[in-house]
C-alpha cells in the first residue's frame, strides 16, 4: 500500500481527541503506537469510502493491547475514526461469507457502528496487507522542564558519551520509566 509512503503526522482535534477514551478507554497514544509496531494488518474499504478512503487495521500497542481501528487520510495525516479493544473472532481473522457493510453519515455513525459491531462479519483480511509507515511521527507537544544546573550537566555528558543530544536521552530516560511503571501497574492488575 503505497499511499502511505508519504503519511507523516496524525490529525487529532476535539472532534477525534477524546471520542474513543470515553468509549472504549483507548487514548491517542495507544492508536498512535499501533502503526509503529509489526505486524500492523490493514485493509482498505474502496466499496464504500465515497467521500475520502477508509482503512480498517489490526495492531497492537507498545503494551501489547490488541486493537481495532478506523482510519482515513487527510493531505499527510492520519484521522483515526474509531478504536477499541479486539474481539476474540478479530484475534483470529478467520475468512467466512461477509455482511455488507453500511454506508455512513458520518465520522461519528462510523464510529458508533463499530464500537458495536465485530469487523470479521464486515472486513475480509484474508486480503489486507502488512504495511509500514516509513515516514509517519508521533504527535508531539512542546514542554518546559526546570531542572536543577548540576543535574543538565550530568545528562549532558551522559549524553557526550552516547554521541546523542541531551533532549533525545532526556526523552529515552522518561519513556523507559512510563514503560517501566506502566507494566508494573499491568502486573499488578493481572
Amino acid at each position: 500500500m503505497e499511499q502511505f509512503a508519504n503519511l507523516e503526522s496524525f490529525e487529532w482535534d476535539k472532534g477525534n481527541l477524546t471520542k474513543n477514551w470515553e468509549k472504549h478507554r483507548v487514548t491517542p497514544w495507544e492508536c498512535e503506537q499501533i502503526f509503529f509496531n509489526i505486524p500492523l494488518v490493514v485493509a482498505d474499504d474502496a466499496a464504500h469510502s465515497s467521500g475520502e478512503p477508509r482503512y480498517y487495521v489490526l495492531g497492537h500497542t507498545d503494551a501489547g493491547r490488541r486493537f481495532f481501528l478506523v482510519f482515513t487520510v487527510r493531505k499527510r495525516q492520519i484521522r483515526v475514526i474509531s478504536a477499541r479493544d479486539m474481539s476474540p473472532k478479530e484475534r483470529r481473522a478467520t475468512v467466512k461469507k461477509l455482511k455488507k457493510r453500511p454506508t455512513f453519515e458520518s465520522e461519528n455513525h462510523e464510529a458508533a457502528f463499530w464500537a458495536s459491531h465485530d469487523s470479521t462479519d464486515y472486513i475480509d483480511y484474508s486480503k489486507s496487507q502488512r504495511v509500514l509507515f516509513p515516514r509517519l511521527k508521533p504527535s508531539t507537544e512542546t514542554i518546559s522542564l526546570r531542572l536543577p544546573k548540576s543535574l543538565l550537566e550530568q545528562l549532558k555528558t551522559l549524553a557526550n558519551k552516547r554521541d546523542v543530544p541531551y533532549q533525545t536521552l532526556l526523552k529515552l530516560f522518561v519513556l523507559e520509566r512510563v514503560e517501566l511503571e506502566l507494566h508494573r501497574k499491568t502486573a499488578k492488575a493481572s
